[in-house]
């Protein structure tokens, strides 16, 4: 009996893996019958903002209504407050998960460009500049007037909700944060300054209608304007210190060209979980291990 060949798997060029893939847009010539979609666009980000706003204010509801504590309070009672936050955000994501994958008939962090190879082949070039960017954001910070008060004072009033919301800050914020900016908020702006600017005409439509690249205008107004956003959401929590505020709009700069140069936003989350994690690292090793509050 012949002896059948040994097929050798055919090697796939790095710089092929590296390149962003169409995922808007079918990848079978044969099954492509319609448009380019642009996913995630304007109106998904809205949803996805809308659809957070309302789960968080549901679940401190009902968490403040199970601890017989009126929402008038919830200040007083900072462990709550985050653990709403934890609910809010994974109720969000769940429900995101299941609506997205079905509306654009792919997986959700597909949808979002997640794209874990990235990160996992270029993560030595991501984890020491993020600490890098922390240890000199820290440095600009001290360069400010603290913030008179922040709302975040009240999570190192204890031990517990110290470290409580350190584990929260280092995974879930970041991971949140890095879906709703990166993943939702930055192609949708990017999609609409490319349709503002398309030109209007038999071959600029055409070209809308067959490619789902965005230009580089676009990307440029896209990590400025995503990044004034993520800047003001923290707004509360820095007493809209014009400094601070700054200081993070840097930062999301930064988590902006992770996300596009590697097309891929767990390389954004990676260099945004690292970089919370030495801001956090700062504060254990200044008291102690959370044991001499006082010292932050």
């Amino acid at each position: 009996m012949p002896k059948l060949p040994i097929l050798e798997p055919i090697p796939i060029p790095e710089r092929a893996i590296d390149q962003a893939l169409d995922i808007q847009h079918d990848t079978d010539p044969a099954e492509d019958h319609s448009r380019a979609r642009r996913i995630p666009h304007l109106g998904h980000a809205i949803f996805f903002f809308s659809l957070t706003v309302l789960c968080f204010a549901l679940c401190l509801i009902a968490v403040l209504s199970a601890a017989h504590i009126h929402t008038d309070q919830a200040v007083q009672h900072p462990g709550l407050t985050l653990l709403a936050e934890v609910l809010a955000y994974a109720v969000t994501l769940l429900a995101s998960a299941a609506i997205f994958s079905r509306l654009w008939a792919v997986p959700f962090l597909k949808g979002i460009q997640w794209n874990f190879l990235a990160a996992r082949r270029r993560w030595f070039w991501i984890v020491p500049p993020a600490i890098v960017l922390s240890l000199l954001a820290q440095i600009a910070d001290t360069r400010f007037p603290p913030p008179p008060k922040s709302p975040l004072d009240a999570f190192f009033h204890t031990p517990l909700h110290a470290w409580l919301f350190t584990v929260v800050g280092v995974f879930l914020i970041p991971f949140f944060e890095e879906v709703a900016f990166r993943g939702f908020l930055l192609p949708a702006l990017a999609t609409a300054y490319d349709w503002l600017a398309l030109e209007r005409s038999p071959a600029g439509l055409r070209r809308w209608e067959t490619s789902t690249a965005h230009s580089t205008p676009s990307l440029f107004f896209a990590a400025v304007f995503s990044s004034l956003a993520f800047a003001l959401i923290h707004g509360d929590q820095l007493s809209y210190s014009l400094g601070p505020l700054s200081v993070l709009f840097t930062v999301s700069l930064a988590l902006s060209y992770a996300r596009l140069r590697n097309h891929s936003v767990a390389c954004s989350f990676l260099l945004h979980a690292t970089y919370n994690l030495t801001t956090f690292a700062t504060a254990i090793i200044a008291s102690g291990g959370y044991r001499h509050l006082d010292r932050l």
